[in-house]
């Protein structure tokens, strides 16, 4: 593949990823993405075959930068499971700070529909980079310091639900702001501010 077929094919991912971010894979419109990228609809073609791979090779190449960028940093050094999870929240953050468009992409799977969701899953399938990061990930499980727990804690119970309280929180934080993702990106210290005051809350629940 030449020079300019790469930048061109650059250009229209960069392109489609916005557009499917916005507005899903149902409302998309390959004219909005060929206009945007600049190119013909013929060259879009040429290298996706349809729309649907179109938003499958999105989903591929931002889920690929997301997971490279996550294992370049995750760190458990701290053996404390909420600072662990904290720095993880911080590490997603800093890549949306610098991709809103991809951070917006990936949470697409918050409200879409049932033909994107199976979409995503084949390149979630096919993301090698993914399961790297998943495999790194597993690690946030290992060498915990649980001493300052109350008697009879479950570790994978406070997980699970500091898990699906911060999931809540991120929800009504996308929700509100997916449709802009330059004000999604400077509103991020919000939601991290909220994020720490549920974990101090967990906290103060959990530890003696």
């Amino acid at each position: 593949m030449s020079v300019n077929s790469l930048a061109h094919r650059e250009d229209i991912l960069r392109a489609a990823i916005s557009e499917f971010g916005q507005v899903g894979y149902q409302a998309a419109s390959t004219n909005e993405i060929v206009k945007n990228a600049k190119v013909s609809k013929g060259l879009l073609f040429h290298h996706f075959t349809n729309k649907e791979k179109l938003y499958e090779e999105c989903q591929l190449y931002v889920l690929e930068q997301y997971a490279s960028y996550m294992v370049d940093r995750i760190d458990f050094s701290s053996s404390d499971i909420f600072e662990r999870i904290l720095r993880s929240l911080h590490i997603k953050m800093e890549f949306g700070k610098q991709n809103p468009e991809f951070l917006t992409l990936i949470n697409r799977v918050l409200y879409a529909e049932e033909k994107e969701k199976n979409i995503l899953r084949k390149a979630l399938a096919e993301a090698q980079t993914l399961q790297s990061m998943n495999k790194k990930m597993a690690g946030l499980f290992e060498n915990l310091d649980t001493s300052s727990f109350r008697e009879g804690m479950d570790i994978f119970k406070v997980m699970d639900y500091a898990s699906l309280t911060l999931e809540a929180s991120w929800a009504r934080y996308y929700q509100k702001y997916h449709n802009d993702p330059e004000l999604m990106a400077a509103q991020m210290e919000n939601y991290l501010v909220e994020a720490e005051d549920i974990i101090s809350i967990l906290k103060n629940g959990i530890y003696r």
